[in-house]
């Protein structure tokens, strides 16, 4: 599979990267250009434990590439992944001029059907927010992550769940084939409604509060 992730923060970066490793193509994309001029040299702007030697792995084999341009990767990938920044507003709100951002140019530039997968922490009801945005051919998935600092790779590599928010058997075919590699002895991947999904994660927010 090929796949784009937009944002190259904490949950970007570690996700792509552990994608990469499993096998699957791909491209970080992201906006800030020093950022990503350093990933290509293979400086990485995170700690956490073994991600720089997974990093450079699987840039060496080429499993694992760094852009500016979504556009220039979006004809080839199958899953667009939305990690991208949703700092608090001035009322302390979620601020998704980034989230939706990323959909304007999905919108303005795909040829053919995409899956866009909200993976920011986000408010429920951004999804329907996304597909107004797009108004084309594709499907919309929330896929909440819970990674821990300190332990990201061995939580996303080794997942005791997978909670993906769909709406159709066509996105949830795709992020099933996508994860199955990290779940082959246990399939818990959970399927729910995408409102469901976006809500489970402010739930474990809660919980861990």
């Amino acid at each position: 599979m090929k796949i784009a992730i937009v944002g190259t923060g904490y949950v970007g970066l570690v996700s792509g990267t552990c994608f990469a490793e499993i096998g699957v193509n791909v491209t970080c994309v992201d906006t800030n250009k020093e950022k990503i001029e350093s990933l290509q040299k293979g400086n990485i702007p995170i700690y956490e434990n073994g991600l720089e030697e997974m990093v450079l792995r699987n840039m060496k084999a080429k499993r694992l590439k760094f852009t500016t341009s979504l556009e220039s990767c979006l004809d080839e990938v199958e899953v667009i992944f939305s990690a991208v920044g949703t700092p608090p507003d001035e009322d302390g709100s979620a601020d998704l001029k980034y989230v939706l951002e990323v959909a304007r140019t999905i919108g303005r530039n795909m040829k053919q059907y995409k899956l866009v997968v909200t993976k920011s922490t986000v408010p429920v009801g951004t999804a329907s927010k996304v597909r107004a945005v797009i108004q084309v051919d594709f499907d919309v998935a929330s896929n909440p992550e819970f990674l821990k600092e300190g332990n990201a790779i061995s939580d996303f590599m080794s997942p005791d769940r997978v909670v993906v928010g769909v709406e159709s058997a066509r996105a949830e075919k795709l992020m099933s084939k996508l994860y199955k590699p990290f779940l082959l002895n246990n399939f818990r991947v959970i399927f729910m409604d995408i409102p469901s999904a976006e809500m489970t994660k402010y739930a474990a927010n809660s919980m861990l509060a």
